[in-house]
């Protein structure tokens, strides 16, 4: 009889494989979400860029978020007093938690605490069960 915990039963190979499943905060409540400047969403109609910068507060559950700006400022303060592990990511496919620096050396130069952020917003858009 096969092993079934080692088959790679609960693998994932579709196309967000190489995303975030998620993370671990070391502040209770504290999310990456939390620190975002502002968000890029899809707008067809600017010409320019096909793009537009939003605030949270600004943000409506038609939106496509395309990427978000995190204050550096912030999480240098949050990474000052809790150090650099004060949020840990997760690969999909599971693997060793990593520090966002960790995330970005092993991904590809991916920001990990934002594709969390980005992740946590379309659920909390969508009203999967996630409150503000």
């Amino acid at each position: 009889m096969a092993n079934w915990l080692e088959t790679g039963l609960c693998t994932y190979d579709g196309p967000e494989a190489d995303l975030p499943l998620g993370g671990y905060s070391k502040i209770p409540g504290w999310y990456p979400e939390k620190v975002a400047l502002r968000w890029t969403v899809m707008d067809a109609e600017n010409e320019e860029t096909g793009t537009a910068e939003k605030k949270t507060k600004e943000l409506t559950s038609d939106d496509i978020i395309l990427g978000v700006t995190l204050n550096t400022k912030t999480l240098a303060a949050i990474e000052k007093t809790y150090g650099s592990n004060f949020y840990l990511v997760k690969a999909a496919n599971a693997g060793p938690w990593l520090t966002p620096e960790q995330w970005f050396s092993a991904h590809e130069g991916t920001n990990g605490l934002g594709l969390v952020a980005i992740r946590n917003m379309r659920r909390k858009l969508s009203g999967d069960g996630i409150k503000f």
